[in-house]
């Protein structure tokens, strides 16, 4: 597992926006992205990020050869911020399993 995230600050005016473009573009993901998620800080409502879950690092790179995994960047840049990307690989994980 390999996970991606983009940090960038958007303003008011943009956040509509910014959520808007998300939607949009998670209805045609690439193959490896297992889960996204767009977050924003409860106190600091500027202060938001991307948090990509991929299969492996290979499917992430894949995607970016494609020029799928730098779909984010350009909703940041929509949303008028230009956003950091952080690389992380997955030591352990805890996963619950609702049962019925």
């Amino acid at each position: 597992m390999y996970i991606t995230t983009l940090h960038g600050h958007v303003s008011k005016e943009n956040r509509q926006t910014l959520e808007e473009s998300f939607a949009k573009k998670c209805k045609r993901p690439p193959e490896g992205l297992l889960q996204s998620f767009l977050i924003h800080d409860k106190l600091d409502k500027s202060d938001w990020q991307i948090i990509s879950v991929w299969r492996t690092e290979e499917a992430y790179l894949e995607a970016k050869k494609n020029g799928q995994a730098d779909t984010c960047d350009t909703l940041f840049f929509e949303a008028g911020s230009k956003a950091e990307r952080r690389h992380y690989d997955v030591a352990e994980r805890f996963l619950r399993v609702a049962s019925e």
